[in-house]
Protein backbone atom coordinates (compact mmCIF):
# COMPACT_ATOMS: atom_id res chain seq x y z
CA UNK A 1 0.00 0.00 0.00
CA UNK A 2 1.67 3.43 -0.95
CA UNK A 3 -0.05 7.12 -0.08
CA UNK A 4 -0.37 9.30 -2.82
CA UNK A 5 -0.83 12.90 -2.79
CA UNK A 6 -3.29 14.53 -4.85
CA UNK A 7 -3.46 17.57 -3.27
CA UNK A 8 -1.86 21.41 -4.47
CA UNK A 9 0.31 22.74 -2.18
CA UNK A 10 0.10 26.34 -0.99
CA UNK A 11 2.46 28.91 -1.62
CA UNK A 12 3.44 32.71 -2.32
CA UNK A 13 2.51 32.85 -6.72
CA UNK A 14 1.13 29.87 -6.43
CA UNK A 15 -1.54 29.11 -9.41
CA UNK A 16 -4.85 31.69 -9.35
CA UNK A 17 -7.31 32.29 -11.07
CA UNK A 18 -7.07 35.21 -13.45
CA UNK A 19 -9.54 37.25 -12.13
CA UNK A 20 -9.53 40.76 -10.75
CA UNK A 21 -11.33 40.12 -8.53
CA UNK A 22 -9.97 36.89 -7.23
CA UNK A 23 -7.74 36.75 -3.85
CA UNK A 24 -3.99 35.50 -4.43
CA UNK A 25 -2.41 33.47 -1.50
CA UNK A 26 -0.53 35.15 1.02
CA UNK A 27 2.22 34.96 3.87
CA UNK A 28 3.07 37.50 6.59
CA UNK A 29 4.90 37.22 9.13
CA UNK A 30 3.11 38.17 12.66
CA UNK A 31 6.51 37.45 14.51
CA UNK A 32 9.84 37.11 13.43
CA UNK A 33 12.79 35.59 15.73
CA UNK A 34 14.06 38.91 15.52
CA UNK A 35 10.69 40.63 16.62
CA UNK A 36 9.49 38.02 19.22
CA UNK A 37 9.02 40.78 22.05
CA UNK A 38 9.99 37.84 24.98
CA UNK A 39 13.05 36.99 23.01
CA UNK A 40 12.29 33.53 22.74
CA UNK A 41 13.08 33.16 18.65
CA UNK A 42 9.68 32.18 18.11
CA UNK A 43 7.82 32.26 14.42
CA UNK A 44 4.37 33.26 13.86
CA UNK A 45 2.83 32.89 10.44
CA UNK A 46 -0.20 34.59 9.15
CA UNK A 47 -1.69 33.08 6.10
CA UNK A 48 -4.27 35.03 3.75
CA UNK A 49 -6.42 31.96 2.48
CA UNK A 50 -9.12 32.30 -0.28
CA UNK A 51 -10.03 28.39 0.17
CA UNK A 52 -11.19 28.42 -3.55
CA UNK A 53 -7.49 28.46 -4.56
CA UNK A 54 -5.45 25.15 -4.43
CA UNK A 55 -7.03 21.95 -3.26
CA UNK A 56 -10.17 22.35 -2.04
CA UNK A 57 -13.72 20.70 -0.97
CA UNK A 58 -16.99 23.25 -1.80
CA UNK A 59 -20.42 22.16 -0.20
CA UNK A 60 -23.95 23.27 -1.27
CA UNK A 61 -23.36 26.70 0.19
CA UNK A 62 -21.54 27.51 -2.75
CA UNK A 63 -24.46 28.06 -4.62
CA UNK A 64 -27.40 27.69 -2.09
CA UNK A 65 -28.27 29.87 0.40
CA UNK A 66 -29.78 26.96 2.21
CA UNK A 67 -27.17 24.29 1.19
CA UNK A 68 -25.04 22.44 3.57
CA UNK A 69 -22.01 25.04 4.88
CA UNK A 70 -18.77 22.80 4.77
CA UNK A 71 -18.71 21.98 8.58
CA UNK A 72 -21.96 20.38 8.36
CA UNK A 73 -20.97 17.75 5.50
CA UNK A 74 -20.70 14.55 7.49
CA UNK A 75 -17.55 13.45 7.75
CA UNK A 76 -18.14 9.95 6.13
CA UNK A 77 -17.94 11.70 2.73
CA UNK A 78 -15.06 12.63 2.56
CA UNK A 79 -13.37 9.33 3.60
CA UNK A 80 -13.81 5.58 1.92
CA UNK A 81 -13.28 4.00 -0.83
CA UNK A 82 -13.16 5.88 -4.35
CA UNK A 83 -13.28 4.83 -7.90
CA UNK A 84 -10.78 6.65 -10.66
CA UNK A 85 -12.24 7.23 -14.28
CA UNK A 86 -8.86 7.29 -16.23
CA UNK A 87 -10.03 9.85 -18.93
CA UNK A 88 -6.31 10.74 -19.28
CA UNK A 89 -6.81 10.94 -23.11
CA UNK A 90 -8.87 14.00 -23.03
CA UNK A 91 -7.19 16.91 -23.73
CA UNK A 92 -7.51 21.05 -24.19
CA UNK A 93 -11.49 22.11 -23.61
CA UNK A 94 -11.97 18.39 -24.22
CA UNK A 95 -15.99 17.53 -22.41
CA UNK A 96 -16.51 14.83 -20.13
CA UNK A 97 -19.93 13.76 -20.79
CA UNK A 98 -21.50 11.23 -18.95
CA UNK A 99 -21.31 8.11 -21.16
CA UNK A 100 -17.23 8.31 -21.07
CA UNK A 101 -17.85 8.13 -16.99
CA UNK A 102 -19.97 5.26 -17.66
CA UNK A 103 -17.60 3.47 -19.90
CA UNK A 104 -15.02 4.52 -17.70
CA UNK A 105 -15.82 2.73 -14.14
CA UNK A 106 -19.05 0.58 -15.15
CA UNK A 107 -17.16 -2.59 -14.19
CA UNK A 108 -15.91 -1.86 -10.39
CA UNK A 109 -18.21 1.08 -9.65
CA UNK A 110 -20.98 0.43 -6.34
CA UNK A 111 -23.50 2.86 -5.39
CA UNK A 112 -22.12 5.53 -3.02
CA UNK A 113 -18.44 5.61 -4.16
CA UNK A 114 -16.31 8.64 -4.26
CA UNK A 115 -15.25 9.72 -7.89
CA UNK A 116 -12.01 11.11 -8.80
CA UNK A 117 -11.67 12.21 -12.67
CA UNK A 118 -8.20 11.74 -14.32
CA UNK A 119 -6.94 13.89 -17.19
CA UNK A 120 -3.49 14.88 -16.68
CA UNK A 121 -4.00 18.28 -17.11
CA UNK A 122 -2.17 19.40 -14.28
CA UNK A 123 1.27 17.38 -15.96
CA UNK A 124 0.58 19.45 -18.48
CA UNK A 125 -0.33 22.88 -18.09
CA UNK A 126 0.43 23.44 -13.88
CA UNK A 127 2.09 26.77 -13.46
CA UNK A 128 1.04 28.02 -16.61
CA UNK A 129 -0.63 30.86 -17.27
CA UNK A 130 -3.51 29.32 -19.52
CA UNK A 131 -3.97 26.59 -16.94
CA UNK A 132 -7.48 27.66 -16.76
CA UNK A 133 -7.91 28.59 -20.31
CA UNK A 134 -7.21 24.69 -22.16
CA UNK A 135 -8.25 22.42 -19.52
CA UNK A 136 -11.38 19.18 -20.08
CA UNK A 137 -13.79 19.94 -18.32
CA UNK A 138 -17.41 18.44 -16.55
CA UNK A 139 -20.84 18.19 -18.74
CA UNK A 140 -24.12 18.33 -17.45
CA UNK A 141 -25.06 14.98 -18.47
CA UNK A 142 -21.63 14.01 -16.67
CA UNK A 143 -23.40 15.62 -13.77
CA UNK A 144 -26.94 13.84 -14.51
CA UNK A 145 -24.33 10.30 -14.06
CA UNK A 146 -23.09 11.41 -10.95
CA UNK A 147 -26.44 11.99 -9.31
CA UNK A 148 -27.88 8.59 -10.82
CA UNK A 149 -25.10 6.82 -9.90
CA UNK A 150 -24.90 8.10 -6.57
CA UNK A 151 -21.30 9.60 -6.14
CA UNK A 152 -20.96 10.43 -2.72
CA UNK A 153 -18.34 13.07 -3.75
CA UNK A 154 -16.26 14.17 -6.98
CA UNK A 155 -12.80 15.29 -7.59
CA UNK A 156 -11.71 15.99 -10.72
CA UNK A 157 -7.61 17.73 -11.74
CA UNK A 158 -9.11 19.20 -14.80
CA UNK A 159 -12.33 21.89 -14.14
CA UNK A 160 -15.97 21.68 -13.22
CA UNK A 161 -17.15 24.59 -16.12
CA UNK A 162 -16.16 25.10 -19.18
CA UNK A 163 -13.86 27.87 -19.24
CA UNK A 164 -16.36 30.37 -20.72
CA UNK A 165 -19.25 29.00 -19.00
CA UNK A 166 -20.89 31.46 -16.05
CA UNK A 167 -23.90 29.78 -15.79
CA UNK A 168 -22.66 27.27 -13.14
CA UNK A 169 -24.77 24.33 -13.92
CA UNK A 170 -22.56 21.73 -13.17
CA UNK A 171 -21.69 23.13 -9.80
CA UNK A 172 -25.72 23.59 -9.28
CA UNK A 173 -26.34 19.80 -10.62
CA UNK A 174 -23.80 18.48 -8.03
CA UNK A 175 -24.69 20.94 -4.51
CA UNK A 176 -28.19 20.44 -5.05
CA UNK A 177 -27.62 16.66 -5.05
CA UNK A 178 -25.16 17.41 -2.08
CA UNK A 179 -22.35 16.01 -3.89
CA UNK A 180 -19.36 17.69 -2.43
CA UNK A 181 -17.06 18.68 -5.04
CA UNK A 182 -12.94 18.44 -4.18
CA UNK A 183 -11.37 20.67 -6.67
CA UNK A 184 -7.55 21.29 -8.08
CA UNK A 185 -6.07 18.18 -7.48
CA UNK A 186 -3.25 16.43 -9.19
CA UNK A 187 -1.24 13.09 -9.23
CA UNK A 188 -3.83 10.75 -10.10
CA UNK A 189 -1.16 9.36 -13.03
CA UNK A 190 0.25 7.87 -9.52
CA UNK A 191 -2.66 5.84 -8.58
CA UNK A 192 -1.92 2.08 -9.52
CA UNK A 193 -5.52 0.77 -9.12
CA UNK A 194 -9.05 1.84 -9.85
CA UNK A 195 -10.33 1.06 -6.82
CA UNK A 196 -8.50 2.80 -3.75
CA UNK A 197 -9.61 4.82 -0.43
CA UNK A 198 -9.26 8.42 -0.67
CA UNK A 199 -9.01 10.54 2.48
CA UNK A 200 -10.09 14.71 1.74
CA UNK A 201 -10.89 16.21 4.81
CA UNK A 202 -11.45 19.71 4.68
CA UNK A 203 -10.72 22.24 6.95
CA UNK A 204 -13.44 22.59 9.79
CA UNK A 205 -14.66 26.58 9.12
CA UNK A 206 -17.74 27.34 10.33
CA UNK A 207 -20.71 29.15 7.75
CA UNK A 208 -18.72 28.83 4.48
CA UNK A 209 -19.13 27.23 1.05
CA UNK A 210 -15.20 26.19 1.07
CA UNK A 211 -12.27 25.26 2.66
CA UNK A 212 -8.97 24.15 2.31
CA UNK A 213 -8.28 20.04 1.94
CA UNK A 214 -4.64 17.69 1.98
CA UNK A 215 -6.36 15.28 0.03
CA UNK A 216 -4.49 12.08 0.12
CA UNK A 217 -5.47 8.84 -2.23
CA UNK A 218 -4.40 5.21 -0.20
CA UNK A 219 -3.53 3.28 -3.24
CA UNK A 220 -3.59 -0.77 -2.35
CA UNK A 221 -5.45 -0.71 0.85
CA UNK A 222 -8.25 -3.28 0.82
CA UNK A 223 -11.20 -1.92 -0.82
Amino acid sequence: MKMVDISQGWYEGMPSYNASWYPKFGIRKAMTPETDPAGGGRTFSDLQIFPHNGTHVESGFHFYEDGAKIDEVPLETFVGRVVIADLSGHRDLDPVTGDELEKAVRDVWQAGDRLLIRTDHPNRYLGREDYWDKPPYLTLSSADWMVENEVRLVGMDCITERPDDRSGQVHRRLLAANIPILENIQNLDQIDNQVAQLMALPIKISGVEAAPARAVVFDGWPV
